[in-house]
């Protein structure tokens, strides 16, 4: 009997470890399973955001993206409702530029002050905002709590290099049940792909309309001179006008067509700009070729020219484009002084990997208004027949193209300065 009870106490204790190693293994596959189930989720997330991201970044426009990146982000996290709220920064104000689902509230062009509400909480904040009941988390008040299925708020920011674009705001999952930590993940990652696909937009729509513009004006700029031109063509071919209104007619239709002229050919320099030369040149010897050019306009105004010019300087990319650009900012000055008198200053110096050219005059000087618009292409404020407005756009787009930088100082009645800073060493073409 004591040799049968001690082989059933060590059967039992066989048993029983192999039960606990059993249980383990069922532990470890469960954990296992979990893992699989988690990663599994994982990679179906990524999956579903590749499409998001696909669906936001093919649209062409604001309202294209705001319609597609709202319903392609409620589907991503089964919400019911979704908005997008655009910042203002003047105002400091949130503007619902898009709802998707029924939505009773708030409307679309409804504002939401920076502060006020989930929204307004998040845009002071800049955190993600998870919710799960909005009734019970009592830092919200909530006017009508019957509007919300569950009262499950996810709510991000949209924002670009710390400057806040909007704010994204999903309400109510289709399941009734809370918002989890995947969603929040989900809903930034989204949020960080509508900041991009944002200033995308914004970019396109902002070079769309300088394009309407631009076109808006060149139609302008040669309609003038072309209806002049063809009136005074049309009456010097009157049998009944006197050869002195003819030949006058002649000359006005003449003068209409050299602005025409000059017009295209300030249009084919803007565009010789990118493909202009880049041969390394001495600033000093286009400065001076520049002031020998305009030297007889400086006398017939009395304008003194003070040169300090730095020896020694390196030579900079440039070639002819450069000394378009001292040309026009020499014959500008000038032009400024035409009242007679006056002093134009020119001074070039280096400025660690750079040179840097300033042109500098005593005329009449420039509102603000007007600084704001000098290199707009055909913004002049010259009397017609006397600007085209091309030439500071051309000077701009070839300092650009050198990797370089043109500024303007100018004050009504003390004069305009105009600075170019151009870097030493090739350009990649």
């Amino acid at each position: 009997m004591g040799a049968r009870a001690s082989w059933y106490a060590m059967e039992r204790r066989l048993l029983l470890s192999r039960l606990s190693e059993l249980e383990e293994k069922a532990r470890r596959l469960q954990e296992a399973e979990r893992s699989l189930m988690e990663v599994g989720r994982e990679l179906e997330l990524r999956r579903r955001l590749g499409e998001v991201c696909r669906a936001i970044h093919g649209a062409v426009d604001l309202r294209e993206l705001l319609e597609v990146g709202l319903g392609e982000c409620a589907r991503l996290v089964r919400a019911e409702r979704a908005s997008l709220l655009l910042h203002e920064e003047p105002e400091r104000e949130l503007v619902v530029a898009r709802v998707h689902g029924a939505c009773p509230a708030p409307f679309e062009g409804a504002r939401v002050p920076v502060g006020q509400g989930v929204a307004g909480y998040v845009a002071l904040h800049r955190e993600p905002l998870w919710v799960e009941d909005i009734v019970r988390d009592g830092r919200f008040p909530v006017r009508d709590s019957a509007r919300y299925v569950t009262g499950s708020f996810l709510c991000v920011p949209v924002q670009s290099n710390g400057r806040l674009l909007g704010v994204l705001n999903l309400t109510d999952r289709e399941d009734r049940r809370p918002f989890s930590e995947q969603d929040v993940r989900a809903a930034v990652a989204v949020a960080e792909e509508l900041a991009v696909a944002l200033g995308r937009v914004r970019q396109v729509e902002a070079w769309r309309r300088l394009q309407e513009e631009l076109l808006w004006k060149l139609a302008h700029e040669l309609r003038n001179p072309l209806d002049g031109a063809l009136r005074f063509i049309n009456l010097t071919l009157a049998d009944h006008s006197p050869e002195e209104c003819r030949r006058r007619y002649l000359l006005a239709s003449k003068q209409g067509l050299e602005r025409l002229g000059g017009i295209v050919e300030g249009l084919v320099g803007l565009g010789r700009c990118a493909r202009a030369s880049t041969e390394p040149v001495q600033v000093n010897d286009l400065i001076r070729q520049a002031l020998a050019l305009q030297e007889g306009k400086a006398q017939q105004r009395g304008v003194r020219v003070e040169l300090d010019l730095a020896e020694g300087l390196p030579p900079v990319p440039g070639g002819a484009g450069l000394f378009q650009v001292f040309t026009n900012l020499v014959s500008n000055a000038l032009d400024a002084m035409a009242a007679g008198g006056g002093t134009l200053s020119v001074s070039s110096r280096a400025s660690g990997r750079a040179v840097v050219v300033r042109v500098a005059d005593t005329g009449c000087g420039m509102a603000p208004e007007v600084l704001e618009r000098i290199f707009t292409p055909f913004f002049t404020t010259k009397p017609a027949g006397k600007g085209m407005g091309l030439g500071l756009a051309v000077c701009r787009e070839v300092v650009e193209r050198l990797r370089g930088r043109i500024e303007v100082e100018s004050k009504p009645g003390h004069g305009t300065a105009l600075t170019v800073t151009v870097p030493c060493g090739g350009i990649e073409q």
